[in-house]
């Protein structure tokens, strides 16, 4: 891949239009009085370094000021009004570590360019006092015209090359409809943590979500890996991929952007399964039929990666990475460890019986991660896996006992918030979704005459996740404790009223 610099000041302008302007009529940005962009981009490190740890992305506060650097970048798009300029910025922490995080910025005279409205609260990093300035700094995912650049990048093919930074485009689904044009619409999607998603729509084409990974390791994102996999097999248990990009920087390469099918006015099965359980509400059939869907996708995945038998060795290392994981959170959470006895007893318990084949998983499986579609069913989103893991531990073969243990965990916690929300007792209501999941799963993954075996290490999946829980309880949400002690405290009294060898 070509990754030859391109000065700045030789750049041509975009082919497509800016969303909020033509090129007769838009206020002038003269690119070639500015500086080269290098240094337009190493002059705002200090203002990224302020304004960064104030985001919803940022995956490291409490480590300190970073200090910002800036690892690549590459132009996506120059207009007559703006410059859309992706960079890749590693953010230095105090003791010494570092990390990657992608920041597409829209540079502009401040007061010019974008119509009233084209641009996001919050959006503004920084302004600069340049030769050709004074130069403001947005973050391009708040602002029309750096959205219109990012989504144009993807799902053109053409890619971009800049100082040590490329990006290249793949169409997954080459025959869709496509969002280019004037007429496009765009927003980013709030609630987002550890990425960002824009809502991308046009008249004549299918709407689509946008997804920026913000945090960058190297490798290849299971999100696109698992989904893009699932889509070519043609299910319909998640949205259909319809592009991804690829970006390099030095010797790192990995997702930069995906595009899916979005289904709007559509609700997550948290959201559906709380009303309900709020009002009474049976559960049991939708359970089912989840736990049915999960199974699917266990079983589409298996097809598509393959399975690696859970020989001796892979056992006793995932039993003693639960007992170090409840070791070390017992140190800090008390709590846990009034249960460290049948903790132990439990995890005896799982080393003993044979274990399902390996394969690869959702990873961060939850009611939050599920949509409930019209015609069309349950649909699992978001299959990057836990965003705090390593990108090579999260690309591992794993059990899909961790999914189904995730999603019971899920449902437990719907009564959780029942109980301290609402002040009611929701708990029958939950054993009568968790069983029925339970079944709906088994069903689907031909559990057959093993349904005892899969019972144990069931146990102990949702007890290593309740264990996790506990620790983010006590460090986030104090007076949400209890959900987890209690999910352990069921979990302990079931396996002393029915010892397993």
């Amino acid at each position: 891949m070509d990754e030859t610099p391109t000065p700045a000041s030789s750049l041509a302008a975009s082919s497509l239009p800016p969303p909020g302007g033509s090129p007769a009529t838009a206020p002038v940005l003269d690119v070639t009085a500015l500086p080269p962009l290098g240094e337009v981009l190493e002059q705002l490190t200090g203002q990224l370094a302020a304004w960064m740890p104030a985001q919803r992305w940022y995956a490291h506060r409490g480590a300190g000021a970073p200090r910002i650097a800036v690892r690549g970048w590459a132009p996506l798009r120059v207009a007559p009004d703006h410059v859309v300029v992706l960079a890749v910025v590693a953010a230095v922490l105090e003791r010494g570590d570092e990390a990657l995080y992608q920041v597409p910025l829209v540079l502009r005279h401040p007061g010019v360019g974008a119509p009233a409205g084209a641009r996001d609260a919050g959006s503004e990093v920084g302004v600069l006092a340049v030769p050709g300035g004074p130069l403001r700094a947005d973050d391009a995912t708040r602002d029309a015209d750096g959205r219109a650049a990012l989504v144009a990048t993807l799902v053109s093919g053409e890619g971009a090359v800049g100082p040590s930074l490329s990006l290249a485009s793949r169409r997954t689904l080459p025959d869709a409809p496509l969002p280019l044009g004037r007429a496009m619409r765009s927003r980013m999607l709030s609630g987002e943590q550890s990425n960002t998603s824009l809502i991308v729509e046009t008249e004549g084409a299918s709407p689509l979500i946008v997804k920026l990974f913000r945090v960058l390791q190297d490798g290849e994102n299971p999100d696109v890996v698992l989904q893009g996999a699932l889509t070519a097999a043609g299910s319909t248990r998640v949205p259909a991929v319809v592009g991804s990009a690829t970006v390099r920087v030095g010797a790192l390469r990995t997702h930069s952007l995906v595009a899916q099918e979005f289904l709007p006015g559509v609700e997550d099965a948290w959201r559906l399964a709380l009303g309900l359980a709020v009002a009474g509400e049976d559960f049991t059939a939708a359970a089912r039929e989840l736990g049915a869907a999960v199974a699917e996708v266990h079983r589409d995945l298996a097809g598509a990666f393959g399975t690696v038998a859970a020989d001796a060795a892979v056992v006793q290392e995932m039993v003693a990475q639960m007992r170090r994981r409840a070791e070390q959170i017992i140190a800090e959470v008390p709590e846990v460890g009034a249960h460290r006895e049948a903790l132990e007893a439990l995890l005896d318990a799982a080393a003993q019986v044979r274990w399902p084949a390996m394969q690869r998983i959702h990873g961060d499986l939850h009611l939050g991660q599920v949509l409930r579609v019209p015609e069309r069913g349950w649909v699992l989103l978001d299959f990057e896996g836990e965003p705090l893991r390593p990108l090579a531990q999260r690309s591992l073969p794993d059990s899909p006992l961790r999914d189904a243990a995730g999603m019971l965990r899920s449902l437990d916690y719907v009564a959780g918030a029942v109980a301290l929300e609402h002040d009611a007792d929701a708990g029958p209501w939950a054993a009568a979704a968790r069983e029925a999941f339970l079944a709906g799963y088994a069903e689907g993954a031909g559990w057959g005459d093993e349904r005892a075996a899969m019972q144990v290490l069931l146990d102990a999946f949702e007890a290593d996740k309740a264990v996790y829980e506990a620790l983010y309880e006590a460090r986030h949400r104090p007076d949400w404790l209890s959900i987890p002690l209690a999910a352990l405290e069921r979990i302990s009294a079931r396996g002393a009223a029915a010892p397993r060898g």
